[in-house]
Order: structure tokens, then C-alpha cells, then sequence
């Protein structure tokens, strides 16, 4: 994978690219161009010019001529093409060339566009590709030609497929922004072998997978970074974004099957029965070595099933009937999954013969009839390879081995997952971190006057102390004597460590003693750790002691921040003092409570914070705390590339660090962007209105509470004005997504009562186009509210964030019985005309540029 750099271009017009009225193919008389020809020409009802000066305006333009031609072809494309260009040919500098043109081009080595629907085929596989709603974005054209290839079979079709290459102008984000609004597709396969604009890309992906499932492969991820801890930084951030990232061919192709087609999990339990007791029980195995449960049948169930069984099953093991007649696993996977214990049926089917045609039939006809999803494993190939494509061609999700129908399940869980995840309100509480700046700010200036890239063990406390978190219990001793006198200031048992700036990176062997219980014996610890590495020639001649509180009834935690390649920086949570052995779990800041309470379940949850010989845990909000201000440390010093603190001890009484090691990146060396926006605070600014106090502030997901309760203090005309029809309540998900706000693409600024806390009115700007130069509003203000000025307030703040933002225009729907509202908007300098074959509804628009 590889990571280049971005710059906005011209405005992109993605209904035109995808629906052109007009194709030019440059570079006809070429070879590739010839097939491009002949793979355009059958389907495709537009019409298609092999020179510029054929048409007075190109939709989209084929570059099929050779790299030394390109520059010319992209520079005859200025003033002329309303789409965008694609490239075909490995071309060094395209980014420049269509910046210099004002065109807009996907490539260099693009694998071309096609869209099945509108009878467009310009692709380079070779292969016909079906109709249907699957969506493929990739780099590869060889994985791409094998998902084709697959698909046709599997009775899968396409709605769009398009070889975003060398990402020099429109990538993944931008087309992801079209697909999430276009109603022809559902779930989107992702291929990514590179990112240009990491921040775009999962802005734009968590917008599409809040609509349609996204399924991701990463070709080389783990190769252009081989440490775990990178490549779960890569997974946290898809799954930030909604995307679930598949590790293989199979498991990537498996997902698509199985989103495509199978019904989403009621629960994490799965139902297994089958024709062959040894496939049965792969299967189980399979389950249970994924963290899948077996559904546990109740008894009304089992009864249920032992009528037509003749016994009653077991209630948490697969049934197998090496013998079962014509539909009778059709009938039975029918009765599971009315159970309401099961989550997803999984049914193997082994060849038996005769009755193979009409077991395949019955289960053709469960699946259309059952509300829980319906997996089905055909084994064989003689006679297998043909009843799966008999039930993948009546959209049954269908498998050759139980393995990959327990990962389709898996997978399944896991898109469940991220839909609850979306619908779940989150805490109120939040964590404001107020740092002392100037603390941190003198660390690294003396770090850098010194000329290190570490801090000092006494700088790094200071820096987390600047943040709230909490020390051990410490002092600096240069002798024996002084050791013996810290240690009883501090209290028994102590730690005794030697301390010196050339030791922050790796400690020597034998420069630390734990567990000291009195003075005389750290006074002696101190001595022999001196006289030991004077021995070996490894004391600095200034080295001093530091001597600490040894904290006895506590977990050690280990927190990292990394960066990754393609998002940046990423924090690690697992088990410190070396006495883990199991990777860390991984996410990416910015953290908040409940991410942080989540990135603790990840790690391990009871299990990471259970203290020892015991069934008490650790104070688990003060680890979390603690990540949501090292979160907050990252976001304010890009100085910083690496944080490590190990051992972090976590008590029933809160968390201290024991050790800590904060490494700065070179002078001048730049920080890679943070793959998600972080809360953006700057904006937050108090008003007085009337002798009301308020703060207008941008919204965050701990407000979903307050949010909920301003929609209920609305009258009926007011939540009619706001949206276009008589709403009663919002949903829970409806709520977080007004919430959870993607500071990239969109902003809600809220008015905050400063006396009672409760918002009492809301502006928001939502850009409406691929390339954010255009943005939707709303406004709303409490009824009781209204006459304070809060609507202008909200308003104008918001205009002026649009502004720097560099959005053109902001437009806006209004109800031609808002009278009100039109006569507020006009008074903030809109202008007002009636849509076009609606009378009551009224377009507002403003033009900041």
C-alpha cells in the first residue's frame, strides 16, 4: 500500500461521470483502445466520438493512449469535459496535468469504470459484467477480474465498478459519497492497495455505511508495516468507519456473499444441523473457535423438533441426520428459525442422492420464507459446484466448505455490531481535559535544547501530570543515604531504579530493585545497582536514583501511541509489566468515554483489570479517563511520535504510572494527519442574549441526551417547520446521528443554556456535494426559546465557520407557510425562490464565494 498526497480540484459531477450522454475514447487507433471500443460498443446507448472535435462537450473521456501521449490528450481536455478523464497508462505527474487543465481524472493505472445498468463497460478484465448492486472499488485489475469472475456465477451483479489506480484526483472517498446516495446500490466492496486522503475516505465511508454494508481488502497492509499493533490501527480505523476489513480473498468474498444476500443476525447464536454428522461438527467447531455460540434450544423448541425428529435434540449441540428425506432439512431449518433462541441457521447439505434435487429446493424455498438469516454449505463439486449456483441464482447465501459459511455468520455478527453501535446513545459525562500547557511546552524545549529525542523520566511525569494523570509516588536521591531518606518520606515497599536521560530508552540489566521494605535496604540496593554497572562500564557518570512507591495491589496496564502509515496516530491498550503476552487492542484518537470504555472491553475488559488473587477490578473509568486524556495529549502535541507507559497500575482506587517514555519525532518533521477529526473546541464562545448567558458550541455524541429532550419540548408546528411532516419522537439512531458529527464534512452548533445546561437550539451545515463546495442547513431554536436572537446568533456563527471552511454556497429548504423563517433567512442575506414543481416548499441560498 501506498499513501500520496491531497489537494482539492475542480468541482466533481459524479451523475455525469456515471451516466455520460457522451464517451470519448482517445487513442482509438491504439490496441487498448480498440478494446475499449469493442467492449463499450454493444450495450452502451450514448454516443461514443474517437476525436475531440466530434463533440462540443465530453462527459467522460477514455485514455487509452500511451504515457508520453497522455499530457497532450489531458491538456486538449481543458474547457471541454464535463465528467472526468480516465487513465489508463502508468503517468507520473497526472495530479499537476489535470490540476493545470481543470479536469478532473481517476488514475493513472485505472482498470477503467463500468455500470452495468446504464450499459457502460469501459474496463479492462475482459469479462461481461452482470447487472445487479454490489458496488467495487479497487486497484487491482487482477482482483478485480477474480470478483467478476466469481460473482457471475454466484449469481451476483453489479451496480457499479470502478478502478480508482494510482488515487492521483477522484478516489475512494469521493465515489464512496456518490454510491451512499444512489438508490440502485447496496453493499460496497472496497480494494485498497493505497490512500490518498485517509481523513476523506473514512469521513466518506462512515457516511455510506450508516446506508449500505462496506467490506474491505487491504492488499498488502500488513507488508508496508509487518507489527500488529499497525495493522490494528488500520482495522480500528475501518471500523470506525463502518467498514468490516477482511484479511483474505476467500473471507473478503465470503462477506460479500453473505451481506448480499443473508438476512441480518437476530443474535450471536447459531443453529447447525446437516446430512453429515462430521460436517455438522466441523461446523461446531468452527463456531466455537470463532467466539460463535451454538443456540442453546429451548425446551418448547426441542419438543417442537421432536415431533417431526421422533426425539427430542439436544439443546446446544448440531443436529445431523445422515438419512433425512427430501425437504426435511428445509422443514427443520424452517422451525429454528422461528425459534426465538437463534440467532442464524446454518444447514449442510452433503450429496446423498435422489432426493438431493428437492432438499436443494426446500431450502430455495425456506430462505424466501424465514425471518432469521439461512446459511447453506453444499459439499462437493461434481454435483456441488451446480446446486450452489442453483441457490446463489435465487439469492440464497450458499458455501462450499462449513468454515466459510461460520465466517459469513461471523460476518454477519459483525455488521450487526456496527448498526447497534450506531443506534446506541451514548453517556452524558464527559471528560473536559484542561492541561497545563506550559509544563508540556518547557519539556520538549528542553529536550530539544539538550538535543534528545526523548524525554527525561522526570519530564515525561511532568507531561502526564500535565494532563491529570497520576504518578507514583517518586523523589531523585544521588546517594545511598538520600535513597534511604526518600524512601522513608515515601512510605514502604519502594522501587529503586537508576535515573539518567541516556537510560529513558533502554534500561540496563540489574538497574532496578522492587520490593524494598525498609531503608537500610534500599540504602544497600542502591549501592550494589551502582557498584554492578560501574563494574560493566554502563553508570553515567551523573546518573542519579529515583526511588518510587511499589504499588502492590494493582493491575500494570500498558498504553502505547504509534502512528500508522495510512491513519496515523493510534493508541494500544493491553496488559503491562511485562506480563502480557497477548496484542494490544487499537484505536485512533480522538477518544471519548465511552471509546475509551469500549477500547477496555477490546483489551480484554474484567479479565484486563481483574486484580490478582481476587475478584475485584480496577478502576475501570480511571483507565479510561486516562485514555481519553492521552487522546487529548496526542491531539495538542504533534511533537510527539511515540508514547509509552509501562507499567500503568490500576487499583479499586484509581490508576498511576510508574514508568514513561515520550519520544519526539525530528525537528520540522511533520505529524501525519489524524485520521478523524478531532472535537473541534476552538469554536465554542460565550453570548449574552437578553441577560441570558449561553455557549454556542459545535455538537457532540455526549449531547444525544439533551438532544432528545430538546425535540420533546418542541410544540407540533415547530417540529413541522424542521421536518416537513408531523414527527411524534426521534429513534435512538436518529438521534446519535444528529449527534455524532463528522467535524470534516458537516457541523451543528448548539446553544447551550449556561444556567441549566440544556441546549435550547440547534444550527447545522451539512455539505450536500462530493466536493464540500456546496452545504445544506437547518435551524431550530426551542419554542419557548424563540425571540432571544438565539436562531441569528446560531446562524451567523455558523456562516462564519462555512466560510473558512470553504464552502460556496449554503442552501436550505423552507416550508412556504414558514413565514417566519423566510422573513429571518431573507434577513441574513438569502435569497429566496420556489422549487420547481413544489409549491410549498421554498429554496434559500447563500453565496459566500
Amino acid at each position: 500500500m501506498s499513501l500520496v498526497g491531497y489537494k482539492r480540484v475542480n468541482k466533481f459531477n459524479p451523475d455525469v461521470l456515471f451516466h455520460p450522454a457522451t464517451i470519448l475514447v482517445s487513442g482509438a487507433a491504439h490496441p487498448l483502445g480498440a478494446r475499449l471500443l469493442a467492449e463499450l460498443t454493444p450495450d452502451y446507448s450514448g454516443r461514443i466520438v474517437t476525436r475531440l472535435d466530434d463533440a462540443a462537450l465530453i462527459d467522460l473521456a477514455l485514455i487509452a493512449d500511451p504515457a508520453d501521449e497522455v499530457p497532450a490528450v489531458i491538456a486538449s481536455l481543458s474547457g471541454r469535459l464535463a465528467g472526468a478523464a480516465i487513465v489508463y497508462a502508468e503517468v507520473e505527474g497526472l495530479r499537476a496535468m489535470a490540476l493545470a487543465a481543470k479536469i478532473r481524472v481517476i488514475g493513472p493505472r485505472s482498470f477503467g469504470l463500468a455500470v452495468p445498468g446504464a450499459g457502460l463497460n469501459a474496463l479492462l478484465t475482459h469479462l461481461p459484467v452482470p447487472p445487479g448492486r454490489v458496488a467495487l472499488l479497487g486497484q487491482s485489475p487482477a482482483l478485480a477480474r477474480a470478483v467478476i469472475d466469481w460473482a457471475e456465477p454466484n449469481g451476483i451483479g453489479f451496480s457499479h465498478i470502478v478502478g480508482i489506480g494510482g488515487n492521483a484526483d477522484i478516489g475512494f472517498g469521493r465515489v464512496l459519497d456518490h454510491l451512499a446516495r444512489d438508490p440502485g446500490t447496496g453493499p460496497i466492496l472496497l480494494e485498497i492497495a493505497g490512500l490518498r486522503d485517509p481523513r476523506l475516505f473514512l469521513s466518506a465511508a462512515r457516511a455510506a455505511s450508516r446506508l449500505r454494508p462496506i467490506v474491505a481488502l487491504a492488499p498488502g497492509a500488513r507488508l508496508a508495516d509487518p507489527s500488529f499493533t499497525a495493522f490494528a490501527g488500520f482495522e480500528a480505523a475501518l471500523a470506525r468507519a463502518g467498514v468490516l476489513l477482511t484479511t483474505t480473498l476467500g473471507a473478503f468474498l465470503a462477506a460479500a456473499e453473505t451481506l448480499t444476500r443473508a438476512r441480518p443476525a437476530r443474535n450471536d447464536r447459531l443453529a447447525i444441523l446437516g446430512n453429515s454428522r462430521g460436517a455438522c461438527r466441523l461446523a461446531a467447531d468452527a463456531a466455537l473457535a470463532s467466539g460463535i455460540g451454538l443456540a442453546q434450544l429451548s425446551l418448547e423448541t426441542r419438543r417442537v423438533l421432536g415431533l417431526m425428529l421422533g426425539a427430542e435434540p439436544p439443546a446446544d449441540a448440531p443436529i445431523a441426520l445422515p438419512d433425512a428425506p427430501g425437504t426435511r432439512l428445509a422443514d427443520l431449518a424452517a422451525m429454528l428459525a422461528a425459534a426465538p433462541e437463534v440467532g442464524g441457521v446454518l444447514v449442510i447439505h452433503a450429496p446423498a442422492g435422489p432426493d438431493d434435487d428437492a432438499a436443494i429446493a426446500g431450502l430455495i424455498a425456506c430462505a424466501a420464507s424465514i425471518k432469521a438469516p439461512l446459511l447453506v454449505t453444499v459439499l462437493g463439486q461434481t454435483t456441488g459446484g451446480a446446486r450452489r449456483r442453483r441457490l446463489a441464482g435465487h439469492g440464497v447465501a450458499v458455501f462450499a466448505t462449513p468454515e466459510e459459511a461460520v465466517g459469513g455468520f461471523r460476518d454477519l455478527l459483525r455488521h450487526r455490531d456496527i448498526r447497534a453501535a450506531a443506534r446506541e446513545l451514548p453517556p452524558s459525562a464527559v471528560l473536559d481535559v484542561a492541561p497545563d500547557r506550559a509544563t508540556v511546552q518547557a519539556a520538549i524545549a528542553q529536550a530539544r535544547a539538550e538535543g534528545r529525542a526523548m524525554l527525561t523520566q522526570e519530564d515525561a511525569f511532568g507531561v502526564l501530570r500535565a494532563y491529570g494523570i497520576d504518578i507514583v509516588a517518586w523523589r531523585l536521591a544521588d546517594t545511598p543515604d538520600d535513597v534511604a531518606q526518600a524512601a522513608t518520606e515515601i512510605g514502604f515497599p519502594v522501587v529503586v531504579k537508576l535515573s539518567h536521560p541516556d537510560l529513558a530508552r533502554q534500561r540496563p540489566l540489574g538497574s532496578v530493585a522492587l520490593d524494598l521494605p525498609d531503608a537500610p535496604s534500599a540504602a544497600a540496593a542502591a549501592q550494589v545497582i551502582a557498584a554492578r554497572l560501574h563494574q560493566r562500564g554502563e553508570l553515567p557518570p551523573d546518573a542519579r536514583f529515583m526511588v518510587q512507591h511499589q504499588i502492590d495491589r494493582a493491575r500494570p496496564l500498558r498504553i502505547t501511541v504509534g502512528e500508522h502509515l495510512f491513519v496515523g496516530p493510534t493508541i494500544g491498550l493491553g496488559v503491562g509489566g511485562g506480563e502480557g503476552t497477548a496484542s494490544p487492542a487499537v484505536d485512533l484518537p480522538p477518544l471519548n468515554l465511552a471509546l475509551a470504555q469500549a477500547l477496555i472491553e477490546r483489551a480484554g475488559g474484567t479479565d484486563l483489570l481483574r486484580l490478582a488473587r481476587g475478584l475485584d477490578e480496577a478502576d475501570r473509568a480511571a483507565v479510561a479517563g486516562t485514555l481519553v486524556r492521552i487522546s487529548q495529549l496526542i491531539i495538542d502535541w504533534p511533537e510527539f511520535s511515540a508514547i509509552e507507559i509501562d507499567p500503568l497500575f490500576a487499583s479499586e482506587h484509581g490508576i498511576a504510572a510508574a514508568n514513561a517514555r515520550l519520544t519526539l519525532r525530528a525537528p520540522g518533521e511533520r505529524r501525519p494527519h489524524l485520521a478523524i477529526a478531532p472535537y473541534p473546541a476552538e469554536l465554542a464562545q460565550a453570548i449574552e442574549v437578553r441577560g441570558q448567558h449561553f455557549t454556542i458550541r459545535p455538537i457532540r455524541p455526549e449531547d444525544a441526551a439533551a438532544h432528545q429532550r430538546l425535540f420533546s419540548r418542541l410544540n407540533p408546528e415547530d417540529v413541522r417547520f424542521r421536518f416537513f411532516s408531523a414527527v411524534r419522537a426521534l429513534t435512538a439512531e436518529q438521534i446519535v446521528r444528529m449527534t455524532e458529527v463528522d467535524y470534516g464534512r458537516e457541523m451543528a452548533l448548539i446553544a447551550v443554556d449556561q444556567a441549566s445546561g440544556e441546549t435550547r437550539g440547534v444550527a447545522r451545515l451539512v455539505r450536500s456535494d462530493t466536493d464540500g463546495n456546496e452545504g445544506e442547513f437547518a435551524v431550530l431554536v426551542e419554542t419557548a426559546a424563540k425571540g432571544l436572537g438565539l436562531g441569528s446568533a446560531l446562524m451567523r456563527h455558523l456562516i462564519a465557520w462555512a466560510r473558512t471552511e470553504g464552502v460556496q454556497d449554503i442552501v436550505g429548504q423552507i416550508l412556504a407557510d414558514n413565514h417566519p423563517m423566510l422573513g429571518f433567512i431573507r434577513h441574513l442575506g438569502f435569497t429566496l425562490h420556489h422549487t420547481q414543481g413544489e409549491d410549498d416548499v421554498v429554496e434559500a441560498r447563500l453565496k459566500l464565494g
